[in-house]
This record gives C-alpha cells, structure tokens and sequence, in this order.
C-alpha cells in the first residue's frame, strides 16, 4: 500500500524533503537513461547508457541513429526518463525530464566525462585519448543530455505523483 501524501497525480514544487535526493539517488545507481523523441514521421524512444555529471547525462551514440536525428531537426529537444525496476505499481519510482541534446567537441570537460563514461561501465580503451578511441572503434559520437524540467515521480507517495526537483 502506497505511502501517503499527495494525491494521485499531483505535481508540486521541490520543497518536499528529500525529494532531490530520491532523485540522486535514482540518478547515481542506475545505468539506462531513456531518450524521446518525435517529428512529424512519428515518435520514438532509444535507451543510452549514461554518465551523469552535475549539468548533465553524457552518452555515446550513433549520429545516425533515429533519436538523434530527430532532437537534432527540433534544436536538439528531447524528453528523457530513467526508472527503478520493480514488480510493484506502487514502488514506481524515476525521473522524467525535458531538455535538450548536445554534440560534444573534445575539450577537458568532455574528456573527463568520457573517462567517467568508461569508468562506470568497465570498458577496455586503448590510448591517452579515451573520446577518440571510442569514437573510432564504435562509430559512435559523444552526447550530452541537458535537462531543462526535472521531476522525481514516485507511485509510494501516492498513484502517479511527481515532485519537480533539480539535480
């Protein structure tokens, strides 16, 4: 039985305690970070793994994958979630953004969070360069995904409630 609090499907402002933290929390362990997208051939939605630093969630993909062509054609706006699996409707848990995606170039902000990027899922790169390496051996590009609207959603609390937070 859900927990009490705010009413189903309530929305409020960040002042509930604890509630940027949940979202941390949620931010810090898990891996998958789903990104959304649309234009007007239709919707579509692509799980990355994530790196997040303070200002963003960092991620490689392919430049000519279907999400990232379609938040480029829309000045790289984006809806992104990420959610605690459970087997329980009422221990629904995660975050949903909007914001935006950005092509990284190589600067030492990037660098940084490539390695971090590396770190967290054990990858084996060769060379000094680890943006390079990666770039080379997947065809991949490196992203940032900027949230602009953050809300911690949290079913505990009550049936569909979101609570807008900052990370």
């Amino acid at each position: 039985m859900p927990m009490g609090g705010l009413n189903n499907g309530d929305i409020c402002d960040s002042d509930a305690p604890g509630m940027n933290g949940q979202a941390m929390e949620l931010v810090r362990t898990l891996k998958v970070m789903t990104l959304a997208t649309g234009s007007d051939q239709g919707c579509w939605s692509a799980p990355v793994f994530f790196f997040y630093r303070p200002g963003g969630f960092y991620f490689f993909s392919s430049p000519t994958s279907r999400h990232i062509g379609e938040a480029g054609a829309l000045d790289g706006l984006c809806g992104a979630s990420l959610f605690h699996d459970t087997e329980s409707i009422n221990e629904l848990r995660g975050v949903q953004m909007q914001g935006v995606i950005e092509l990284l170039t190589m600067t030492p902000e990037t660098l940084g969070a490539a390695g971090g990027y590396v770190k967290k899922f054990g990858m084996q790169v060769t060379g000094d360069n680890v943006l390079a390496a990666i770039t080379s051996h997947y065809r991949a590009k490196f992203y940032r995904f900027v949230p602009q609207e953050t809300y911690y959603m949290d079913n505990r609390l009550g049936f569909g409630s979101r609570i807008k937070v900052n990370l």
